[in-house]
């Protein structure tokens, strides 16, 4: 006989649930019927509170801390230009650091123009994958976003023509 089997004995003949098993049979069918709906209403809250209260409580707080981090990275990213970081300031005139780092990338700028505090440029005839480094190290390095862009693609496969708004 395995160790299941005997629990299931030890517990089928315990006195205890030999009286509650004469106390449900010696009930009319209808105290039955109840007896069995609150045991099944027992049962699901028990589940729930064993199992899915507590998820709902991880789940709380990790979008409690989730809010803190964003939060926390927001107001560093603000002030990062307090302290030297290159997040939300560039580091002159938009038009000669552009200029200077499509130099760097060798990204050849057909024409630019000023506009307002941005500045349009226009790259013809230029690899994407380039193209698209160049324009993310702006952002990252000196802070220069692209607020606008067109893209149209050439007969080679890769090349491409851009039209793009940048603004510090």
């Amino acid at each position: 006989m395995s160790q299941l089997e005997q629990l299931k004995d030890q517990v089928v003949n315990h006195p205890q649930v030999k009286a509650a098993q004469s106390w449900y049979e010696a009930l009319q069918a209808r105290d039955q019927l109840i007896v069995r709906g609150v045991a099944v209403f027992v049962a699901l809250a028990l589940v729930f509170l064993m199992v899915y209260a507590p998820l709902i409580k991880e789940q709380r707080q990790l979008e409690n801390k989730l809010e803190r981090a964003v939060a926390s990275y927001n107001r560093i990213a603000d002030n990062a230009h307090k302290f030297g970081g290159a997040a939300g300031t560039s580091s002159g005139p938009i038009l000669s650091v552009v200029t200077q780092q499509a130099r760097k990338s060798g990204i050849l700028l057909s024409r630019y123009e000023q506009d307002g505090k941005g500045l349009r440029v226009w790259l013809e005839k230029v690899a994407f994958d380039e193209a698209i480094e160049w324009l993310e190290n702006l952002q990252s390095s000196n802070g220069i976003r692209v607020s606008q862009i067109n893209i149209d693609r050439k007969e080679n496969p890769g090349w491409v023509d851009i039209r793009a708004t940048l603004t510090p």
